[in-house]
């Protein structure tokens, strides 16, 4: 048996040192080397780093271009010449790229230790047993009820706030950087980066999970709420009323207790730009707003509808158009609930939630003009954004890992 000692330098926040790896050799095989067990891999010219230096660089990467990350680094380290925003780039998609396979993993293993397969899709959903429904009093959904002089309601319809799980899922896509242009216009590949990102609410809790596709974001989903003792709540789902998320919903969660609530604002838009290429005008199109916005924000969507094919056929100008709005009403109609009783209740009635995480975790940090993504490195600056939002960047550091559940502290507090 024979002990190599080969001495090395390591670059730390004091300048230069030495410090000695020892090679354990066996008959001339190597079979324990220190450089790769007490330190991480570097490529070629890349220096190895603190974890306080890492956990600031992932810091940095989210809010601030890699230019601006980069300096500020290097004038914390008082270097002149430190790394450089290619370098700093390559290290935050390395990372995020590994904490979103630990993610996917966390995710797999919590689906198939409880009777789901590796496509979140449950065996057996006559064996899911969910937890008792909570609502909210029917003498206060009744005073709530006459302040509004609302005559029909189901108490069923709104949720107790401290039970429920309100889940936001919203997409943005970024503009996509082309390695390759080729001349074949259908060969070329789509110009945009698609991001999906979910927010996740149960009381103050919060957590944010994200994926490059819905389903890949509810797969992660699936995977929090098993860890965290959730998935047998009642579940809120908020979504812009896209086809697809909703399309999603309906399929892997229709053995839970959930229901899909359509956002007023983005109801209330898809109305205002339909209406404005419908009709003959901006005036027309406002006085008859002012007729239809009302029977949507009571849940009366056969109302609206009525009105919409009683419009005058000289102030349209696109029936095709109008054909269009009413069966999308139609199509969505079980989504739009009484938003104005679900406000007097103080029930959300709003996706802004799903929306704002997506601003933080990508489109305020990717969507600028002139910033193109590839599809790795979107996910990856998103991942890393958001294991910053959930205040798990330490323990990723640190601990050399990463969760997939809501903080124990959650089941306290519920409990209490």
């Amino acid at each position: 048996m024979e002990i190599e000692t080969i001495e090395y330098g390591i670059e730390s926040e004091l300048g230069q040192l030495k410090a000695d790896a020892h090679r354990l050799k066996l008959n001339k095989e190597t079979k324990y080397d220190s450089r790769l067990q007490f330190y991480e891999k570097t490529a070629s010219r890349e220096r190895f780093k603190s974890d306080n230096f890492r956990e600031l660089e992932l810091n940095f990467s989210t809010d601030m271009s890699m230019r601006n990350a980069a300096i500020r680094l290097n004038r914390l380290r008082r270097e002149n010449k430190g790394i450089i925003p290619t370098t700093l780039r390559n290290n935050i998609e390395r990372e995020g790229t590994l904490i979103q396979r630990e993610k996917e993993k966390l995710a797999t293993k919590a689906l198939l230790s409880n009777g789901f397969n590796s496509h979140a899709e449950i065996i057996q959903p006559e064996q899911f047993i969910q937890d008792e429904a909570k609502y909210i009093q029917a003498e206060i959904v009744q005073k709530a009820a006459e302040s509004k002089n609302i005559k029909r309601f189901e108490v069923t319809d709104y949720e107790s706030a401290e039970n429920a799980v309100n889940i936001s899922i919203d997409d943005v896509f970024t503009k996509r950087q082309s390695e390759m242009r080729p001349k074949d216009e259908s060969k070329e590949q789509a110009k945009r980066v698609s991001n999906t990102v979910i927010h996740v609410q149960r009381g103050e809790h919060k957590h944010i999970v994200n994926a490059e596709s819905i389903p890949s974001a509810i797969k992660l989903l699936i995977g929090l709420l098993l860890n965290s003792d959730l998935l047998s709540k009642q579940l809120v789902f908020f979504t812009d009323g896209a086809r697809d998320i909703h399309s999603w919903v309906i399929k892997l969660f229709s053995f839970t207790n959930y229901k899909i609530v359509l956002d007023w604002y983005h109801l209330r838009k898809k109305c205002q730009e339909q209406l404005s290429m419908i009709l003959n005008g901006s005036k027309v199109r406002n006085e008859f707003l002012e007729k239809l916005l009302p029977y949507l924000w009571f849940g009366n969507v056969n109302g609206a509808i009525k009105v919409l094919k009683e419009l005058n056929p000289k102030q349209i100008r696109n029936q095709e158009l109008l054909v269009k709005l009413i069966e999308y009403l139609g199509r969505v109609q079980n989504y739009i609930p009484n938003y104005a009783l679900r406000k007097e209740l103080g029930l959300r009635n709003s996706s802004n939630l799903g929306e704002k995480s997506n601003d933080l975790l990508v489109a305020s940090r990717q969507k600028h003009n002139g910033m193109s993504w590839s599809d790795d490195g979107s996910l990856a600056f998103a991942t890393v954004a958001a294991v910053c939002f959930n205040n798990e960047l330490q323990q990723y550091i640190h601990e050399g890992t990463v969760s997939l559940k809501f903080p124990t502290a959650i089941k306290n507090a519920i409990a209490a």
